[in-house]
């Protein structure tokens, strides 16, 4: 898998994600960025500061 289409996918459908929705693309994307490169290290820094970002907007975390 191409890594960034696979990062603009992901930040494609985040950035227009519902609150309920979020957690399931985050897992998704997770669980297959580690089935693809072998664990989160190396993740781009926008994608963490856009999942962290959203997910304070949302109120899953501080």
């Amino acid at each position: 898998m191409e890594m960034e289409g696979f990062i603009d996918s992901f930040l494609t459908e985040v950035q227009h994600a519902s609150a309920e929705m979020f957690p399931t693309y985050v897992d998704s994307f997770t669980n297959l960025w580690e089935h693809e490169f072998g664990s989160l290290h190396g993740l781009p820094q926008d994608v963490n500061d856009l999942v962290a970002s959203r997910a304070i907007e949302y109120g899953l975390m501080e």
